[in-house]
């Protein structure tokens, strides 16, 4: 059985009874599971080990129905039935491994270790939650009465790798050229597991060292039409990730068992940075060597789990764990100067500043790379959860309650604290930004819910779900309390016939969001974004900083950034409302009989999904209403100019698009706090994402193949992708430039990043002989849609000057729909793989994976800036001459070779 689903077994049968053993086999389970009403999807450690497809468990993700790929700037994550791909969930064991900071990562554990790895598209139950998206769960392997192990070895060689299509301007010059790039890695694992104890103690074991090594090229610069690039870079990068997993089982007694689940993913990634150019044919090349940058990632997780039968029909479970996630950088110059950050707004800069030069002026400058994360960086997640069980005649009840608390100390600085500019020899304009502090969100939870088998072919579920989250800032202040958030989930089930051949499903819901931690970091915390303008009689000779600053001729503070905590009333609306999303599926299932015996036992499905946003949270950065607020009040003589926020008030505040914000916030630069509300509708439009999907699935397993097919017909449009942003690459989850100012909005309601229209997925496997096996997957989807952003200009009401550049839905001189601008193209995937279990080596095996196989090299994502403004304050266009031009490809083909070997002890 798989993880997730339930079979009925009647063990109170006579035959039953008589036995000692009763064995389950794959072909006696019907196909079709009447117990649940949610979308899933389960493979099995045998099928991972088999898939032709990366060996992570976003790729395996992409296999089911309703999920893309999602835009390449936020990595290889998946987006679920339109959703951003920073609203799913992802768990090992039952314990939550996402990363709370941002929600665009989460603890990894070695592929080789996993057991079952179960993938909900939707429909899922109250004791699921902090997704709108889909859930990820893992099933750790664990020991039995047999030692077992194996050990085994995955490379894939730069040799058998394709780069992608070098990518050239209108006019016929290189752009990017990725011929020199190269991409190798090597993995070993081995691992053990079986009695400490017989009967008793059980152990599970593993380890694995990951090392890959890469060298990239960058493109030319995006406003430039020049065929030679001259300011280009290039990275090699050296990343190793020697991870651990360790599972204990204890079987107290025959009703009573505790588990141990730990494991280590640390990454270390060392990249030599060089700037770069390209040469009269277009071929790049590296020149001055920059230096070193660091980075470290992950940590341990712990979890501890009890499970007690306290009689026959009451469960009861029983979790704590810890996940502990360090995120540090730091470079080092080619003449060994070091570079960190300490997460201190107020402390002097270290290491390698930014400088840059005005025209005709040069000078030392040491810098590698713009922003630095914090030396200390770590993210914790704390959590505890309790669940019940109960079975009392037709009804199965359940019910739990959680408390998460997640801390992060984050934080991120200029190089050396400081970006210094020289206009001339006699100024410096020194620009700090620092931001910097110990974050927390705090999470509790309780569900309860009812499966309902009303009649022999009936099954109703009801689930509720209350959430409540608190945001804190770097003082532990909260900022954010949103309590008993209520999310009804309803599902039915109809085993047509009453043979389980037949099912008709349905399920309805309500799901939430958290806000995440990241939000709390600048727009609640203490953060510093100064300028001010100096003189100076010299310039350090190996950083280029200025010494012996005169006093300050110009001070300057940004968005209200002085370096004091804003008062945690004044971030978010008091009506702050929670991110929601209502869901609603309907389902039919068939499992074909028939004396052909290729026909016979077919599943053929089909699937409606509707989903609709029903609010969302932002934030808006428009101070024009504050400042009215001002006026209104008599103390708008503390304001530069309606676009300049005293330095005790924030410049952003959270809210929920399309309703009124309402702050008790100060409004000078006195301690006076006042009463302020703008309504929606003078803040931009409410947001609004719709998903609607349909999937029509076949699948077949019999005794030497399997096979799974689907195609889904889906759209997903409004004016907001959700929590990031793809088009201009924006993590800052949950503050997008979205709703910044009421102008970015206009023309913002369209064919949403995530949508594909058509998407058809094929993927099984084939047992030649009992030596030989194949693989297959096939992908087939629609491109993705395109939209063209501008800076305003040609006398719009898009001239007034916001500081964004090229995010405007203003394209040549007109306004231009969100996702209006034209496809990318149609993306075929064709990957196998072949397997190889010799007779004569008893637990050999060797598997070749071609991945992309025919090097399909389709562009995903294009540049979708056609124009903009500069950055001198006044409006004026720029043309970026890399509109439509490739930013992320298809993968191409890459060779997987696999070497492994299982024993018995």
């Amino acid at each position: 059985m798989v993880a997730g689903q339930a079979q009925s077994v009647d063990f109170n049968h006579r035959s039953a009874r008589q036995l000692e053993t009763v064995t389950v086999t794959s072909n006696s389970v019907p196909a079709i599971d009447i117990t649940s009403t949610e979308a899933r999807s389960t493979f099995s450690a045998a099928q991972l080990n088999a898939l032709p497809v990366p060996r992570d468990v976003v790729d395996v993700a992409l296999l089911t129905p309703g999920t893309t790929a999602g835009n390449a700037v936020f990595g290889t994550l998946p987006s679920f039935g339109g959703s951003s791909v920073a609203e799913n969930s992802y768990y090992v064991n039952g314990f939550n491994v996402t990363n709370l900071y941002n929600s665009l990562s989460f603890a990894e554990v070695p592929f080789q270790a996993i057991d079952q790895l179960d993938i909900q598209t939707g429909g899922y139950g109250a004791q699921y939650g902090f997704s709108t998206g889909g859930v990820t769960s893992v099933n750790i392997k664990r020991g039995t009465n047999q030692w077992k192990g194996g050990i085994s070895y995955t490379g894939v060689p730069n040799a058998l790798r394709e780069n992608q299509p070098t990518v050239y301007r209108a006019n016929g010059s290189v752009y990017r050229n990725y011929s020199k790039n190269t991409s190798l890695s090597n993995l070993y694992n081995v691992w053990i597991g079986g009695p400490l104890i017989k009967d008793k103690l059980f152990l599970f074991a593993l380890g694995q060292v990951a090392n890959a090594h890469s060298t990239s090229y960058s493109g030319g610069p995006q406003t430039s039409n020049e065929s030679a690039n001259i300011n280009s870079s290039a990275n090699s990068n050296a990343d190793k990730s020697p991870y651990w997993v360790l599972k204990l089982d204890w079987n107290i007694t025959d009703n009573h068992h505790l588990e141990y689940t730990g494991f280590s993913n640390v990454q270390t990634s060392n990249q030599s940075m060089f700037n770069a150019g390209y040469d009269d044919n277009g071929t790049p090349y590296k020149s001055d060597y920059l230096g070193q940058y660091y980075s470290r990632t992950g940590g341990r997780t712990d979890i501890f789990k009890y499970t007690g039968q306290l009689t026959d029909d009451l469960t009861l479970s029983a979790q704590w764990g810890r996940m502990r996630s360090q995120d540090s950088s730091w470079t080092v110059s080619p003449n060994g100067v070091k570079s960190t950050y300490d997460g201190n707004i107020n402390s002097p800069g270290s290491g390698c500043p930014i400088v840059a030069y005005g025209e005709g002026l040069s000078g030392p400058q040491c810098n590698i790379v713009s922003t630095l994360g914090r030396y200390d960086g770590m993210d914790t997640r704390n959590a505890a959860r309790i669940d019940l069980d109960w079975r009392i005649g037709d009804h199965e009840l359940a019910g739990g309650y959680s408390d998460e608390r997640w801390n992060s100390i984050a934080g991120d600085a200029y190089s050396g604290g400081h970006y210094y500019f020289y206009p001339n020899d006699s100024q410096v304009i020194d620009t700090i930004f620092n931001t910097g502090g110990a974050i927390k969100v705090i999470q509790k939870s309780w569900y309860f819910e009812d499966h309902w088998q009303a009649t022999d072919r009936w099954l109703i579920y009801a689930g509720i779900r209350n959430d409540s989250f608190t945001n804190k800032n770097g003082n532990q202040q909260a900022f954010v309390s949103q309590d008993n958030i209520w999310q009804p989930r309803l599902g039915f089930t109809w085993d047509v016939l009453g043979d389980q051949s037949t099912k008709l499903w349905g399920t309805a819901g309500r799901y939430s969001l958290p806000i995440a931690a990241n939000v709390a970091l600048r727009a609640a915390t203490a953060s510093r974004y100064t300028q001010d303008v100096y003189s100076f009689s010299g310039r350090d000779p190996m950083t280029g900083a200025p010494l012996n600053l005169g006093p300050s001729q110009s001070h300057t503070i940004y968005n209200g950034e002085n370096g004091s905590t804003p008062n945690p009333g004044a971030i978010a609306s008091t009506s702050l409302k929670p991110y929601t999303q209502d869901e609603f599926i309907l389902g039919f299932a068939k499992t074909l009989q028939s004396g052909n015996d290729f026909v016979n036992n077919w599943t053929l499905g089909i699937k409606a999904t509707y989903r609709k946003l029903r609010t969302a949270i932002d934030d808006t950065c428009d101070s024009r209403p504050m400042y009215a607020a001002a006026q209104a009040n008599g103390v708008a003589g503390a304001w530069d100019d309606e676009w300049s926020v005293p330095e005790n008030m924030p410049g952003c505040w959270l809210f929920n698009p399309g309703s009124a914000l309402s702050l008790t916030t100060p409004l000078d630069n006195t301690s006076n706090s006042y009463k302020v509300t703008i309504p929606g509708n003078q803040l931009g439009p409410k947001a609004k994402r719709q998903y609607e999907g349909v999937v029509l699935s076949a699948e077949k397993t019999a005794e030497r193949y399997y096979i799974s097919a689907s195609y889904t017909w889906s759209r997903s449009f409004g004016n907001t992708e959700g929590l990031v942003k793809s088009s201009n690459g924006q993590d800052d989850t949950g503050t997008t430039a979205d709703f910044d100012f009421p102008e970015v909005m206009i023309g913002a309601n369209g064919y949403l990043p995530n949508d594909r229209r058509h998407a058809i997925k094929l993927y099984g496997g084939f047992k030649l002989s009992p030596e030989w096996s194949f693989g297959v997957n096939l992908l087939g989807q629609s491109g993705a849609p395109i939209s063209c952003y501008g800076g305003g200009g040609g006398g719009s009401t898009f001239d007034t000057w916001f500081g964004y550049s090229g995010q405007f839905h203003y394209c040549n001189g007109r306004i231009s729909p969100e996702g209006r601008s034209g496809r990318t193209p149609w993306l075929w995937t064709f990957s196998p793989n072949v397997q190889y279990k010799p007779a004569w080596a008893k637990g050999l095996y060797f598997q070749l994976t071609a991945l992309n196989l025919f090097n399909n090299d389709t562009p995903t994502f294009v540049w979708e800036r056609a124009e903009g403004i500069d950055n001198s304050g006044k409006v004026k266009p720029t043309r970026y001459y890399n509109y439509k031009l490739p930013k992320y490809f298809n993968t191409p083909r890459y060779v997987r070779l696999q070497v492994e070997y299982d024993f018995n002890l």
